[in-house]
């Protein structure tokens, strides 16, 4: 998603001639139609605001998610619980405008990816997981919720123009595992860093297979998702036949979800509870 010069001066609280100033001087990053239109993504926004922190504390939300006082408390308060409602029902509905507000709104007031996706995307799954158990959610309404969710995740992703990675990283799940999502969070939560370059491989994929790519590339950081499993003998075999074959090398192995406990943490292989631990162990190991 991305915003015109009047919606920017809109949000920031200025005149259209400010914005076009910033963006003149190289302030405010942008890209430009063909016609010559002036387009803001959301991570450039963001970055300017962290950059301008006065400029940032008069953003206003009214443009995203309308004249709502009980909505902005809970933005302004990270009312979780409102929050949570708020894009269930919004998801359940199929109103992806109403639902990428919401998040677009979150990030503007400088919330981070990973809280956003701890607190809000992660719980909305669980919900969707509890309800598909009980029977009070269809087929269709899953199916949308879990599109609604990857198309607002691969738009973000877009965003990030990584020019001069220091680093590099994978993403995929095991065979058999077709749980997407994980792997798009974990791609903006490595896009967030700005030095790392992500390739997100996808689903079922065979170590054998991805071994054959590694040993041309050696990335530095592995985040392989395990939702679902059947064996978890042969889950251990796997990993550490991944394992042993990076063993050698600068590579540090992250493993997050339900079948992460099955894995044994070791030097290089870090079993991960949340996406606030993932960036922060990001941040404070491949930064620079």
């Amino acid at each position: 998603m991305f915003y015109n010069s009047n919606q920017i001066a809109q949000i920031i609280g200025v005149n259209v001639s400010t914005v076009k100033r910033w963006t003149d001087s190289g302030k405010l990053k942008c890209s430009q139609s063909i016609g010559g239109h002036r387009k803001f993504y959301l991570n450039d926004i963001k970055d300017f605001l962290k950059k301008n922190k006065k400029i940032s504390t008069s953003v206003s939300i009214n443009l995203l998610v309308g004249e709502n006082d009980t909505l902005h408390e809970a933005i302004s308060n990270l009312d979780f619980n409102y929050l949570n409602n708020y894009a269930y029902k919004a998801l359940k509905k199929g109103n992806d405008n109403k639902f990428s507000s919401l998040i677009n709104s979150l990030i503007l007031k400088d919330y981070s990816y990973s809280s956003i996706f701890d607190q809000l995307i992660i719980s909305i799954l669980h919900r969707m997981g509890v309800d598909w158990v009980n029977k009070n959610i269809s087929i269709s309404e899953e199916h949308m919720i879990c599109e609604i969710l990857k198309k607002f995740l691969c738009s973000t992703n877009y965003q990030y123009q990584i020019t001069e990675a220091n680093y590099n990283a994978f993403c995929f799940t095991m065979e058999n595992d077709s749980h997407d999502l994980p792997l798009h969070l974990a791609e903006t939560i490595l896009n967030e860093i700005g030095t790392i370059k992500t390739y997100n491989l996808g689903t079922s994929l065979p170590i054998k297979d991805f071994l054959k790519v590694y040993s041309s590339i050696k990335p530095q950081i592995i985040f392989i998702s395990i939702i679902y499993y059947k064996d978890a003998g042969w889950i251990k075999s796997q990993i550490n036949e991944l394992y042993q074959s990076i063993s050698s090398y600068d590579t540090r192995i992250f493993i997050r979800g339900a079948g992460a406990h099955l894995i044994k943490p070791e030097k290089k292989i870090s079993l991960i509870k949340n996406f606030h631990e993932f960036s922060s162990i990001l941040i404070d190991s491949y930064s620079n």
